[in-house]
């Protein structure tokens, strides 16, 4: 059973260059797992009833072209399964003509609310599956960026703590992505990227970004705290010049 959404580019999903931002194609994918996730019976309340809860571990996103403000299209996803721990799910954004502009997998975990363990997926009835696959393949490890370069903590904000009470995922990427200079945003766009998510974030956390170029295209980034130097996330971006 596949779920898709008709959206429209809003003024508040877009960029400075009038484009659907990295946060908002984050955060629609987002909100459609969730809705579909509840439409198969697997979602966020029925979680709750027995004390767990879904989390995001890994992403992996490319983007042919972003949609334009005001321009319509469609968002897609499926659930392509499990293999007894990870719960695999694809996205797809297309055009008004059909045409496949944004593709995604990505990998889920539930974990028991009081104890934070995994619940083996395999436990639950008709757990949903559909064969398609955007890649042909998960989303990958990431490795951990190297870099001797000074980070700059700060606080966890009000709007970036979700329901769960943790970091919100959606809130790693903007943090990453603000922390390029506008000068690297005017000549750069960024066409791919792969998140692992490691860790939860609190609210009393302090987060610097840390980042290390392999390449001019080929970045790798980690969010860590301060208290105890752990990596929340990994993830690799690939940029290319407008």
């Amino acid at each position: 059973m596949k779920h898709k959404q008709h959206l429209s580019t809003k003024s508040y999903f877009i960029n400075r260059f009038g484009k659907l931002s990295t946060p908002y194609i984050f955060f629609q994918m987002q909100e459609i797992a969730w809705e579909h996730a509840n439409l198969l019976g697997f979602g966020y309340e029925q979680l709750k009833e027995n004390s767990q809860f879904w989390v995001l571990s890994r992403l992996q996103v490319k983007i042919d072209r972003r949609p334009l403000w005001t321009e319509d299209f469609t968002l897609e996803t499926w659930s392509r399964g499990t293999d007894g721990f990870f719960g695999y799910r694809d996205y797809i954004f297309a055009d008004e003509k059909g045409n496949s502009i944004i593709q995604a997998t990505s990998s889920w975990l539930v974990l028991d609310t009081d104890s934070k363990r995994i619940v083996r997926l395999n436990n639950f009835e008709e757990f949903p599956e559909y064969n398609e696959s955007v890649f042909g393949t998960n989303a990958p490890k990431v490795k951990s960026p190297k870099s001797e370069e000074p980070l700059d903590f700060s606080p966890v904000r009000f709007n970036e703590i979700d329901i769960n009470q943790h970091f919100n995922s959606g809130r790693y990427l903007e943090r990453i992505i603000d922390s390029y200079a506008f000068d690297f945003h005017e000549k750069n766009e960024l066409v791919e990227f792969e998140v692992n998510f490691l860790k939860e974030g609190m609210p009393t956390d302090r987060l610097a970004v840390k980042k290390q170029e392999l390449d001019a295209s080929n970045h790798l980034c980690s969010i860590v705290r301060e208290n105890d130097g752990v990596e929340l996330i990994r993830a690799k971006l690939v940029w290319q010049e407008r």
